[in-house]
C-alpha cells in the first residue's frame, strides 16, 4: 500500500511540473489500473451491501405487518359476527365455517342460519398467477384480503400455514359452541432469488 502511495504522490508531482514531458511507464498505468479496480471493488460491495440489507428491512417489515392484518381480521371477524357455531370438514386444515346467528323472515314465521367460511386458498392475480391468501365469505359477500406477502401452504410441512378447530365435544365437523381456535400463518416474499418467511401463531378460544 506504502508503494501506491508513494507512486501517486509522484504522479502528482510530475502533473504539477510545467516542463516535464516525460509519459507514463507501462508499469505505472498497470499498477494505476490495479489500485482504481480495487477501489471501485470496494466501493460497489458497499452499495451491494447496503441496498441488499435495505431490502431485507423492507421485506421484514412487510411480512409482519400484513401477518397482524391477517391474524387480526380473522380475530375481528370471529368476535364481530358473533357464530353460534364453528365447524371444520377440511381435512388439511386450511378453512373453518362460521354459523352465524339466525335470522328470521319479517312476518316472524322462519329463520335461517347464514355459513361464513373463512379459508386459505388460492386467488388468480392480475398478472395470471395464483396467490395464497385469506379469503372470508363466499360468492357476492366474498372478501379477499390482499396482500403483497404469499401465505404459504405445504402439506408435507408442519410449520406451514393452517387453521385448526378444536371442539370441547371433539367434533369440529358438525360444529361446536365452545373450543379452540388454532391459527399458523407463514408468509413468503421473494427478492433476488431468495426467499424470506415469517412465521406467526395464535391461539384463542370461543
Amino acid at each position: 500500500m506504502n508503494r501506491f502511495v508513494n507512486f501517486y504522490q509522484r504522479l502528482t508531482q510530475r502533473l504539477r511540473s510545467n516542463g516535464g514531458e516525460r509519459g507514463f511507464t507501462l508499469i505505472e498505468l498497470l499498477a494505476s489500473l490495479t489500485l482504481l479496480s480495487v477501489i471501485m471493488g470496494v466501493i460497489y460491495s458497499s452499495i451491494t451491501f447496503g441496498l441488499n440489507t435495505y431490502h431485507k428491512v423492507r421485506i421484514q417489515n412487510e411480512l409482519r405487518d400484513e401477518g397482524d392484518v391477517i391474524m387480526s381480521t380473522i380475530i375481528s371477524e370471529l368476535y364481530q359476527v358473533g357464530p353460534t357455531r364453528i365447524s371444520q370438514t377440511d381435512p388439511y386444515h386450511q378453512s373453518m365455517v362460521l354459523t352465524l346467528p339466525e335470522i328470521q323472515s319479517e312476518d316472524g314465521s322462519d329463520s335461517s342460519s347464514v355459513l361464513e367460511p373463512i379459508q386459505i386458498r388460492a386467488v388468480k392475480q392480475a398478472d395470471g398467477t395464483d396467490k395464497n391468501t385469506l379469503v372470508i365469505g363466499s360468492g357476492v359477500n366474498e372478501r379477499i384480503i390482499e396482500a403483497q406477502s404469499d401465505i404459504v401452504v405445504d402439506r408435507t410441512d408442519p410449520s406451514a400455514s393452517s387453521i385448526t378447530v378444536s371442539c370441547m365435544n371433539n367434533d369440529a365437523a358438525n360444529g361446536c359452541g365452545s373450543g379452540l381456535i388454532e391459527i399458523k400463518l407463514k408468509l413468503r416474499q421473494e427478492f433476488g432469488n431468495k426467499n424470506y418467511d415469517l412465521d406467526l401463531e395464535s391461539r384463542f378460544g370461543f
